[in-house]
C-alpha cells in the first residue's frame, strides 16, 4: 500500500487494519483491478483543519460498480458498505485535513481462470492525506504540455470509460514522453485525431468565453469531476459550456485551458507544444472556476451541498 502517506490503518475485505499488513501474494492479477480517486475536503475551509466530507461519494461509487460490471469483477459489498468502509478507515486514521480515498478491486490469484464471485476477489480502501492545490500560488505555477505521440485508447480495444489500472499503461507512456522532452505532462488525441484528455485528468478549454470540453466519445474517462464542472459552470455561473470534439488545432487557439480531475482539482495549462494559450495566466475563467469549486468543496454553496457526503 505505498503512496499513502501517514495512513496506518486501511479497510480490507470487511475489516480496518494495519496499512503494513494488507499484504497479498505476488501471484494475484493486479493489472485486471479497478478503482477510484475520491477525496473528501474539510468543512467550511478546504485549506483548514476540521470535519470531513466526501465530494459526489455516491456518483464515483456508482462508476465503481459500472467498471466492476463491465470488467467482470465482483464487488461482495453494498455501497452502503464500502461508504461505512471508507469512514472507519478515516477515523481510524484520525484523518482531519483533505483526505485521499482509492477504493481498489481486484482478483485473487486464480480468480480469472474460473466463473468468479464476490469473495474471490480483494476489495481495498486506502486513505491518506493529500493536500489541496486549490491555492493561488499553486493554480499560478507555469505548465508546459505537448500533444502526446502516443493516442488514447480507442473503446473497442480496453474501455477508457472504466476506471480501470490497465488503462493508465497508455497515460504512463504519454507522461514519461513527456518529461522526457522537458513538459510537465501530455495531451492525448484520441484514435480519430481529437483532442482527448490529458495522462491523469480530463481537459476543458475556453474559446471566446465559452468552455469547451471532449465528449466521452472522445476516448475520455467520464469524469465524475468533469461532470459537476459542467453542472455548476453553465447553471450557476452562467457561463456557456459546449460538450463536443476539439480539434488540434482548436486546442492550440484557446483562450484558456485547464484540467479537472479529483486528484487535479483545478490545473490551468500555460502552453500546448509551446504554443502560449491566452493573453493572461491563468485565465480569468479558469480562476472563477477554481474559486467557486473551492466554495463547493467547503460546503458554502447551499444549492451543492447534495454533493458532499459527511464523514
Amino acid at each position: 500500500m505505498s503512496g499513502f502517506s501517514g495512513s496506518k490503518y486501511c479497510w480490507m475485505n470487511g475489516e480496518v487494519i494495519e496499512t503494513e499488513k494488507a499484504l497479498v501474494s505476488a501471484m494475484e492479477p493486479i493489472y485486471y483491478g479497478i478503482f477510484e480517486g475520491i477525496r473528501a475536503y474539510v468543512e467550511d475551509d478546504i485549506l483548514g483543519e476540521g470535519d470531513l466530507n466526501i465530494f459526489r461519494w455516491k456518483a464515483h461509487v456508482d462508476r465503481l460498480f459500472r467498471s466492476a460490471a463491465v470488467t467482470a469483477l465482483d464487488i461482495a459489498y453494498s455501497k452502503d458498505e464500502l461508504l461505512e468502509g471508507t469512514r472507519a478507515s478515516i477515523k481510524a486514521n484520525d484523518f482531519k485535513k483533505t483526505t485521499y480515498i482509492q477504493p481498489r478491486v481486484w482478483p485473487k490469484a486464480g480468480a480469472m481462470r474460473k466463473r468468479a464471485l464476490g469473495t474471490d476477489f480483494h476489495v481495498v480502501i486506502p486513505t491518506s492525506f493529500y493536500d489541496t492545490d486549490l491555492r493561488k500560488e499553486v493554480l499560478s505555477k507555469e505548465r508546459r504540455f505537448m500533444v502526446s505521440s502516443w493516442r488514447r485508447i480507442a473503446s473497442d480495444a480496453l474501455p477508457p470509460q472504466v476506471k480501470a489500472w490497465g488503462n493508465y499503461a497508455n497515460s504512463g507512456l504519454a507522461r514519461r514522453e513527456a518529461l522526457r522532452l522537458g513538459f510537465d505532462d501530455a495531451i492525448l488525441l484520441d484514435n480519430r485525431g481529437f483532442v482527448s484528455e490529458a495522462t491523469g485528468a480530463c481537459l476543458m478549454t475556453v474559446h471566446e468565453g465559452r468552455v469547451v470540453t471532449p465528449p466521452v466519445t472522445a476516448s475520455i474517462l467520464p469524469s465524475i469531476t468533469r461532470d459537476a464542472f459542467i453542472k455548476f459552470i453553465s447553471e450557476d455561473l452562467g457561463i456557456p459550456v459546449d460538450v463536443r470534439d476539439i480539434a488540434r488545432v482548436e486546442l492550440y487557439a484557446s483562450d484558456e485551458a485547464f484540467l479537472c480531475g479529483t486528484g487535479a482539482e483545478v490545473q490551468p495549462i500555460t502552453s500546448v507544444d509551446d504554443i502560449k494559450l491566452g493573453e493572461t495566466y491563468p485565465g480569468p475563467l479558469t480562476m472563477e472556476i477554481a474559486k467557486y469549486y473551492s466554495e463547493i468543496l467547503a460546503g458554502n454553496v447551499s444549492k451543492r451541498r447534495d454533493w458532499l457526503t459527511p464523514v
